[in-house]
């Protein structure tokens, strides 16, 4: 089985749980209210972080920055590894808090897009930042 084909079964299989629902709804409806809240300033903190001044939603354009500052970080950690020169180390581990730093952008960014999805779409999306939120925990 390709990894493709894995990751559509397991993408199907987690949109057919309405169990998620029991969680997702809830957080949902409290992304929603803090949006709310804001009133008109919190509309035009939600149209900021949807992307509407871009014309393109601004998570996917977020999600470019972790990847390839932690792709940097590894890069750069193996360099320091094969030449022993300590300074590239440093380079590396400021790579990895730009990619912090963009994965928690992306968070907030796929939040506000998120708020707004029902369903199948809902639920893929929940699982989708909740296993985000768990593997930037790791770091």
């Amino acid at each position: 089985m390709l990894l493709t084909d894995l990751t559509q079964s397991l993408n199907r299989w987690f949109e057919q749980q309405a169990w998620i629902d029991q969680t997702a709804k809830p957080v949902q409806n409290a992304a929603n209210k803090i949006f709310q809240s804001g009133g008109v300033v919190g509309r035009k903190i939600a149209n900021l972080l949807n992307g509407t001044w871009l014309g393109h939603p601004l998570h996917p354009v977020l999600t470019d920055i972790p990847i390839g500052a932690w792709m940097a970080a590894i890069t750069l950690d193996s360099m320091e590894a094969s030449s022993g020169r300590r300074g590239i180390g440093k380079a590396a581990d400021a790579a990895v808090a730009l990619g912090i730093a963009g994965a928690a952008g992306s968070a907030v960014t796929g939040i506000a897009d998120w708020q707004h999805t029902t369903g199948e779409s809902r639920r893929t999306g929940f699982i989708h930042g909740a296993l985000n939120t768990l593997v930037l925990g790791l770091f």
